[in-house]
């Protein structure tokens, strides 16, 4: 299991790093209000953005799920999106509102895990064999959904 773990946290990072185009995003902010982040390599500025986190190979923009949209607009290269939510606690709700088919789960030490695919973007990563482009991670009734993986901690 910790090998898959790994593997897959190999595998987001090298998303980031190995971008290969623009990814068409779920727009996570109809979800509902929560903390919205968008991970990019591009360095942005705007009192938009309550906090910065740089992870290395790029950096976390975090604001409120209502300036998702401005935030948004200010960046030419965005390598995903994530928003945490306190409002959802069925993963099958987020996914037939965002249009997305459950290709797995999992579940470890009381974080329960979806990994999901839609065919609206071009991007996508693979793991054990099927294509994942958005993550759900529900712990403790905090919910964090992540397109195309959820990058940083939930």
């Amino acid at each position: 299991m910790l090998i898959k773990f790994i593997a897959f946290t190999t595998l987001c990072v090298s998303l980031v790093v190995f971008h290969f185009g623009t990814l068409s995003n779920p727009e996570l902010e109809v979800l509902g209000e929560g903390e919205f982040s968008i991970y990019s390599r591009q360095v942005v500025g705007s009192p938009l953005i309550e906090r910065v986190t740089n992870i290395g190979i790029g950096f976390i923009y975090t604001t409120s799920s209502r300036n998702a949209v401005q935030l948004r607009a200010k960046f030419t290269q965005i390598d995903g999106e994530s928003i945490i939510l306190d409002n959802f606690k069925d993963p099958q709700k987020i996914l037939d509102i965002l249009g997305y088919t459950q290709v797995s789960t999992q579940d470890m030490g009381g974080l329960h895990t979806v990994y999901a695919y839609s065919g609206r973007g071009r991007d996508f990563i693979t793991s054990n064999g099927q294509r994942i482009n958005l993550q759900i991670a529900v712990r403790a009734g905090r919910v964090t959904v992540g397109w195309p993986v959820i990058l940083g901690s939930y």
